[in-house]
């Protein structure tokens, strides 16, 4: 028996997940109809439900004892026309009172016999009657329930002078009061559908100011999505769950906006520095070829002339004087070479490390542009950084340095670089013009992203803080110990 209830139970599993997946999909302007028309005929119902079954059960009651009354006073009064014996007067009063009792179906009155000796039934008394006739008691008999064509008719009898002159039968059918039952179920029926309309429309309206913020805020759900940020959903008027959620939807959306707009502008600053990476690169190559061509092929096309000389010398002397001049060829292209090294990368920098490196950088900063800098060394004493940390602090401040010689027109600059727990930090700070950070140019910028890029590929932190005719302080700090190299 268990297994025969499995498919039932997937059955009834599965057209419940079915419902639940229309009933989602239903827009939430017609569930709100569907809930408050629903509610409204789901009470109408019950009430008229209610109401009916009640006055059902208090009519069954009325007219069972409607009938015990009518069959007893009827009895008191059936006694005088029996005793004169006026058959005709009793059928003439049986009849009026049946047409003054909308209620009453019939009345027949029966002798001691179980004769029938007056009716109200036009035609003739009818032979199925006659046949379930019950027996008469002095009392008469209580109120029975007769199921016939016509419909329920609840039937009493009295007896006459204590049944000794036969009984009184009396059947009600409450056609009257069924219509009047009718009329007050159509009445409900009516105020019911009333109701219905007035909550529909008052619905309609309510789900007009819940569902237009709504549909707006889904306008602009869609427009986000599609990357569109300039769609305000709505003026947030109400305070109620609404009213916050469009709020903060706004918020939301500002903050998307004003990220999407960083983001767009960080991107085109990455391709321009990129750009401007890859020529640079160009340009950096042309330069080497360009000494290499102009300055180390002269100077070896040189030395091959000397070379021919000392080749056809004729006596020492001119053995000397060709060997003098190889000499002064080949150091000074010696000293060229290791100038173009320098410029490239310090050797000093891999040799012995940031220290030795940046103290020789800001030495021959000072002797170029002739601005003194006062360079501060904390905490680096027998100590050296990853390789891939020491490129990017001395990149930095090299980079740093060259903005000041090109832009700040500084008297005086002053390097601070110290090595704080397992973090290095570096400040550098000119008495230049300043400046507004968000206002530089172009291709100040890039070197500042320059810089800001470095630092982040290694988990760092960089800023920079300046104010018209205040100078320029910038700051950064990166682990001593790059977790990943992008230098190597």
């Amino acid at each position: 028996m268990a297994v025969g209830l499995l498919p039932v139970t997937a059955f009834f599993r599965q057209a419940a997940y079915k419902a639940r997946s229309v009933l989602l999909s239903v827009p939430l302007r017609l569930k709100i109809l569907g809930l408050a028309l629903t509610l409204i005929l789901l009470f109408g119902a019950v009430t008229i439900y209610k109401v009916q079954a009640a006055l059902s059960e208090n009519f069954d009651a009325f007219l069972r004892e409607e009938s015990r009354f009518v069959a007893t006073e009827l009895s008191y009064q059936t006694h005088d026309y029996l005793l004169i014996n006026d058959v005709y007067g009793l059928t003439q009063m049986l009849r009026n009172t049946v047409q003054n009792r909308p209620d009453l179906r019939y009345v027949f009155v029966r002798n001691t016999h179980g004769q029938v000796v007056a009716h109200t039934f036009e035609g003739g008394f009818p032979a199925d009657l006659l046949k379930n006739l019950p027996g008469l008691s002095p009392q008469g008999s209580e109120p029975k329930l007769l199921r016939t064509n016509e419909g329920n008719i609840w039937e009493a009898a009295a007896g006459i002078s204590n049944g000794n002159e036969g009984a009184v039968v009396v059947g009600v059918k409450g056609d009257s009061l069924r219509r009047q039952i009718g009329a007050i179920t159509g009445s409900l029926a009516r105020t019911t559908l009333l109701v219905a309309i007035f909550g529909v429309l008052l619905s309609l309206g309510l789900t007009w100011i819940i569902t237009k913020p709504v549909t707006r805020l889904l306008e602009a759900t869609r427009a986000v999505r599609r990357g569109d940020y300039s769609m305000n959903p709505a003026p947030t008027e109400s305070q109620d769950e609404l009213g916050k959620l469009m709020e903060g939807f706004n918020a939301m959306v500002f903050s998307l906006a004003s990220a999407d707009k960083a983001r767009l502008e960080k991107e085109h600053l990455q391709r321009d520095f990129l750009h401007r990476v890859m020529a640079g690169q160009e340009g950096e190559r042309k330069r080497i070829a360009r000494e290499l061509h102009d300055q180390t092929g002269q100077a070896l096309a040189s030395v091959m002339v000397d070379l021919k000389m000392l080749e056809n010398a004729k006596n020492e002397n001119e053995i000397r004087q060709s060997i003098g001049r190889l000499r002064k060829a080949i150091t000074e292209e010696m000293e060229a070479i290791h100038d173009l090294a320098v410029a490239l990368r310090p050797s000093v920098l891999d040799d012995l490390g940031l220290v030795p490196a940046v103290e020789m950088l800001v030495r021959g900063f000072t002797n170029r542009h002739s601005i003194p800098v006062e360079l501060t060394i904390i905490g680096f004493a027998e100590k050296r950084a990853d390789g891939c940390t020491e490129t990017c602090v001395y990149r930095i401040i090299q980079e740093a340095l060259a903005n000041v010689a090109r832009h700040a027109r500084a008297t005086a600059v002053s390097v601070l670089l110290e090595w704080r727990g397992e973090k290095l930090r570096g400040v550098i700070e000119d008495n230049g013009v300043g400046f507004v950070p968000e206002l530089v140019d172009s291709k100040t910028k890039l070197g500042v992203l320059g810089m800001r890029e470095r630092t982040q590929l290694l988990q760092g932190s960089f800023r920079v803080e300046s104010s018209p005719g205040e100078g320029a302080m910038l700051v950064f700090e990166m682990p001593a110990k790059a977790g990943v190299c992008h230098e190597q």
